[in-house]
């Protein structure tokens, strides 16, 4: 089978690196070897464009550039975050039952189960979590955005004020940062940036402390790509061009797909959308098949979707985020929307899917 290349039928939640960073790329990667703290010319040239690339991730973010951090991998990033404030012993530790499975393996690292606090979504994937009433010695994960269906939480009420990390990681830049928070982590994929490195934000409220020994005035060690960070300054400095647009155009689609879901396939179950929803994730739980026979079909078929967990690949039975919803018995579905995707597009992969569908059952 020849590969599907065409955009249009491509409703994975992957997508390529922006072509503005793809056609830098090679010009980063060819300036991008020298050591920025010496004094040669090449040295201070990336010096200044690796700051001023930093200065530029910060003013998207809404944060101050002392307060970015680069690491070289998304996981070492999660434990920096939660590492550091884990060995302050927080009073509790308040996650959810959606988190992203990280989140849930620190919480069973902690030695008192008393501590843990883990909160259930309503139906919709919505966290109330003013209703754990966190204190100022509490510990609180806070998730931007569900990346399997597209659920953006509400901040926390004002009154309070927890150690609260905001796991940004699928979120895009529409998507703000919670007010009060403490550490935050930001995934560039989900801006069409690069893979391999990953942006830890540290507020300078302090009250975050290096999980490592102390070696000179770094809070985290270990190399990252400098190419990659200036790849991630264009990615996301596109994104924040185009993101009015693009989200503008993207909720129209997830509305008209949810119409033609709705009236096109039985035994459906989608959540209820939110405004403040990320409205490129559709999440479809279907009864009556199996996952991984509808991916297959569908890309017979011609086009490209998701299935089974987001958790990680080959993961197709619903994860623990399906099972919260109460979805576990039934296939689960994602289709990512794009902005040059139409109207049209959209018919032709519903169609499909109700006839994969159709087949199975």
């Amino acid at each position: 089978m020849s590969p599907i290349t065409t955009e249009s039928r491509d409703y994975r939640s992957e997508e390529p690196l922006h072509p503005k960073a793809q056609e830098l790329l090679s010009e980063y990667f060819a300036e991008g070897w020298v050591d920025p703290s010496k004094m040669h010319h090449q040295s201070r040239r990336l010096a200044i464009l690796f700051n001023q690339a930093r200065d530029e991730i910060a003013a998207n973010l809404g944060v101050f550039p002392d307060e970015v951090e680069f690491v070289g991998e998304l996981g070492f990033g999660f434990w920096s975050a939660i590492a550091g404030v884990l060995q302050n012993s927080p009073s509790r530790f308040i996650h959810s039952t959606i988190d992203r499975q990280v989140i849930h393996a620190f919480a069973r690292t902690l030695k008192s189960s008393e501590k843990i606090v883990e909160l259930a979504p309503d139906q919709n994937g919505r966290i109330d979590f003013n209703r754990s009433e966190p204190d100022v010695s509490d510990f609180l994960v806070w998730q931007g955005v569900n990346r399997e269906v597209g659920v953006a939480q509400d901040p926390l009420d004002a009154k309070f004020n927890p150690i609260l990390f905001a796991d940004m990681t699928a979120a895009t830049p529409f998507n703000p940062l919670p007010p009060k928070w403490d550490l935050a982590l930001f995934d560039p994929r989900s801006f069409r940036g690069p893979s391999g490195i990953s942006i830890l934000t540290i507020s300078r409220k302090g009250r975050w402390t290096s999980p490592l020994p102390p070696m000179d005035k770094r809070r985290v060690f270990g190399s990252f790509s400098i190419p990659l960070a200036l790849a991630t300054a264009v990615s996301l400095n596109e994104a924040m061009k185009a993101q009015d647009h693009d989200r503008g155009k993207i909720a129209e689609l997830n509305q008209f797909i949810r119409k033609e879901l709705r009236d096109a396939i039985t035994g459906l179950h989608m959540t209820d959308p939110n405004s403040k929803d990320d409205p490129r994730y559709v999440a479809i739980g279907i009864q009556g098949v199996v996952a991984e026979k509808l991916l297959q079909r569908m890309e017979n078929f011609g086009f490209l979707i998701d299935a089974g967990s987001a958790c990680g690949a080959g993961a197709l039975s619903p994860s623990h985020v399906l099972d919260a919803l109460g979805w576990g018995n039934l296939a689960h579905v994602r289709l990512t929307l794009k902005a040059n995707q139409s109207q049209e597009d959209v018919k032709n992969v519903v169609t499909a899917l109700s006839q994969a569908v159709s087949a199975e059952r």
